[in-house]
């Protein structure tokens, strides 16, 4: 019964709860879209190495981040793969490169990542798991290149028409799902490839990434490795995760800005959801202390105004998630990164909720207290 009176309420006056309806839903749809934005950025730092199946890094010491190397010899890869705990080493070349477009002479920002494919460390690139990448790219100049980039340098894969450092470049195919967080374009090649189009020289890389053998201890393996290769910095790969992570997020100013951005759409979120069903219950104090008088208990009354705050806030939310499900479609056609996980948007409809439920107690405070005679105020 007092559902359905709360529902009459509302159809009553459903011009004006369209309105609340709506509001919510852009309180939502703010939250869950920036949420989205940030962990997307998050993700996009380390969506290169976090593709690695491997279980340690070898670097230089002296490494800012992933995307910031200094190269080394490919000796240590060598000296590793004696450790009995060693199952495959990989020797991974990473650096940056200008890649020209030949039609009309523009250049793009690119991040050349070159691979040995028959090491033995798998690597997911979003690529058909039957295609034989190690000789497919060892051909000369061919490449893999990120599929939200391949429209800006050539038509489709298997055209040339590009360049990277004076060096013809065969776009063969596409990676998917591995958007870098910046404007630069992702360039999967092998070894030889990679090397001469960085000018590098033989036998240098930039990482090393180490599968151990299954049941082997991480840590165990870790520190005889450092042992036998101190001038060199081995890592666990989430320790290697967190490196590139925290200077991105922590030591620049991109992460805070995001987190800002996060921050102040909860709080307009929190703030609109607040207020919102404050001043309706405010408004609606006298309609509930004449129901008092005709001996409705403050616990009837309680329960009438969840019931309007819950259908009103599933309402919202209901457009919200289509919403955000209409801008995911539209922003997976462009560069712009989102990563909105069911995790996260449950999170986010969850803090909604509780700011709902707080806009709701102080309702029922009011109610608690409120007189039947207030029902003869105007």
């Amino acid at each position: 019964m007092l559902a359905k009176t709360a529902i009459r309420i509302l159809l009553y006056e459903k011009g004006k709860y369209l309105g609340v309806i709506v509001g919510v839903a852009m309180a939502v749809f703010l939250v869950l879209l920036q949420a989205g934005f940030y962990f997307g950025f998050r993700r996009d730092i380390t969506v290169v190495g976090d593709s690695f199946a491997a279980d340690l890094w070898i670097s230089q010491r002296a490494l800012l981040a992933f995307d910031y190397v200094v190269p080394l010899d490919d000796l240590p890869r060598y000296q590793a793969l004696e450790d009995p705990d060693v199952a495959a080493a990989m020797p991974v070349i990473a650096d940056w490169a200008r890649i020209r477009r030949l039609p009309d002479g523009a250049t793009e920002s690119g991040y050349i990542i070159g691979l040995d494919f028959a090491s033995g460390v798998k690597v997911n690139l979003g690529t058909n798991p039957n295609l034989d990448l190690n000789s497919l790219l060892a051909t000369p100049g061919n490449a893999l290149v990120d599929e939200k980039y391949l429209n800006r340098l050539v038509e489709r894969p298997g055209e040339t028409g590009v360049e990277i450092h004076g060096l013809n470049a065969n776009v063969v195919g596409v990676v998917r799902g591995k958007k870098l967080f910046t404007t630069a374009c992702l360039v999967v090649t092998d070894l030889d490839n990679a090397r001469r189009f960085l000018g590098m020289k033989p036998g240098q890389i930039s990482f090393i990434a180490i599968k151990c053998r299954p049941g082997a201890d991480i840590q165990s393996v870790r520190a005889r490795l450092q042992k036998r290769l101190p001038e060199y910095h081995v890592w666990t790969a989430s320790q290697f995760h967190d490196l590139t992570q925290n200077y991105w997020v922590k030591l620049t100013g991109i992460g805070p800005i995001l987190w800002l951005s996060a921050g102040l759409a909860a709080l307009v979120g929190f703030l609109t959801l607040f207020l919102t069903f404050s001043h309706l219950t405010a408004e609606k104090l006298p309609v509930y202390a004449a129901m008092k008088a005709m001996g409705a208990s403050t616990a009837e009354l309680s329960v009438l105004v969840l019931v309007q705050i819950a259908v009103v806030f599933g309402l919202g939310c209901a457009l919200a998630l289509a919403g955000v499900a209409a801008a995911l479609v539209a922003l997976s056609r462009t560069t712009i990164s989102v990563d909105l996980t069911p995790g996260i948007a449950l999170a986010g409809v969850g803090f909604m909720a509780i700011c709902s439920l707080a806009a709701g107690w102080r309702a029922i405070r009011k109610l608690s207290s409120v007189e039947p005679a207030e029902a003869f105020r105007t």
